[in-house]
């Protein structure tokens, strides 16, 4: 039972993370679509 529970977590934490990571990734496509400004590159 542990180990479900464990791996559960560690499937749910690499999916928000996962989530979080492309959401950034999409804003800053949306800034850079944006005509560039204040956009770091």
């Amino acid at each position: 039972m542990d180990v479900l529970y464990i791996g559960g977590l560690a499937v749910f934490a690499a999916l928000t993370y996962a989530l979080i990571a492309g959401c950034e990734k999409l804003m800053q496509y949306r800034r850079a679509d944006q005509g560039g400004k204040g956009a770091r590159s």
